[in-house]
């Protein structure tokens, strides 16, 4: 497996029945769009249907601040000097820029209200008690953030606890019940209403989760995890009011997988994944059949996908 040297979440959108005859599209076509720095920094689009590919330069970007707009079909990723950049996949312009109070990551849209929505952190140095020489201590504060997409304009900037930390590629935006979800370093679903930035709920998993996705109409969350063996993988469907395992089904014809990049194809109903080596998957949540893999000639981070 491929391992982020930052500590990991996952991606959650979601869950239903994958076809396992002939892959059918319903609506566009399947497109997604990573990173690559193999040749310095690029944007990477690939219609997974037609083949096209289309490669844009950017500047550094944060891991895990990437996200498609599904109103504007543009990718967005966050600068290292803090800017978030929208752009037009196909030709590379620019559809909306703007300054940030911080880095942010685990960033997901709220596309009804328009909002980008992720957390950042920052250290305040102060004065150490204990010292005799005005030496000083970093003290870290975690914030939830939450931006109008449309201007720019801070919506909220409010300190909350994350204890220990989150994973990094674990989060997802409840559009149902409008919550910011993530998943603590103690294991927790945390269930964060976006406008007060109060957490609501919290559900125990009991286990960290890798690739995770959220399934908008049937309400689950779908998660792919190595098994005890050796070359031994499981896709799992819990129910994340609760936190019930509803279903767990072992994947075969796969050596490995890539961390943070996984997704929900409503056009198909299959989960989606990219193995360790470079194809995606398209599995069947139920019975971890995989029924189409589309090879990649780009190793990609941060991938996005998108019906178009």
């Amino acid at each position: 497996m491929k391992y982020y040297p930052e500590i990991i979440i996952i991606v959650l959108l979601g869950l239903a029945a994958c076809e396992k005859k002939p892959v059918e599209t319903k609506s566009g076509s399947l497109v997604l769009t990573g990173i690559t720095s193999t040749k310095g920094s690029e944007m990477v689009t690939i219609d997974l249907d037609s083949g096209y590919v289309n490669t844009n330069p950017i500047d550094c970007h944060i891991l895990s601040s990437t996200v498609y707009d599904p109103n504007t079909g543009g990718y967005g990723y966050v600068s290292c000097d803090t800017v978030f950049t929208l752009v037009n996949t196909d030709n590379g312009g620019i559809l909306k820029s703007f300054r940030l109070p911080g880095l942010i990551s685990s960033a997901v849209i709220d596309p009804e209200k328009n909002l980008l929505i992720g957390t950042y952190g920052e250290y305040e140095y102060v004065d150490d008690p204990d010292s005799t020489n005005n030496a000083t201590l970093p003290v870290f504060h975690t914030y939830l953030l939450a931006t109008n997409l449309a201007t720019g304009d801070v919506v909220l900037n409010k300190e909350f606890d994350l204890g220990d930390g989150v994973f990094l590629c674990t989060h997802f935006f409840d559009p149902s019940s409008r919550h910011y979800v993530l998943q603590r370093a103690d294991n927790r679903l945390l269930f964060i209403n976006p406008v007060t930035g109060t957490t609501t709920k919290s559900v125990d998993l009991g286990k960290p989760l890798t690739n995770v996705v959220f399934d908008a109409n049937g309400g689950n969350i779908i998660a792919m995890r190595p098994g005890s063996e050796t070359g031994e993988y499981y896709i799992e469907i819990y129910q994340p009011g609760t936190g019930k395992l509803l279903n767990s089904s072992r994947v075969n014809g796969i050596d490995g997988y890539h961390y943070c990049i996984a997704a929900f194809d409503p056009g198909t109903g299959c989960y989606l994944a990219v193995s360790s080596d470079n194809n995606v998957l398209f599995i069947v949540p139920e019975t971890g059949e995989i029924i189409r893999t589309v090879k990649l000639d780009y190793s990609l981070s941060d991938v996005r996908f998108l019906r178009k």
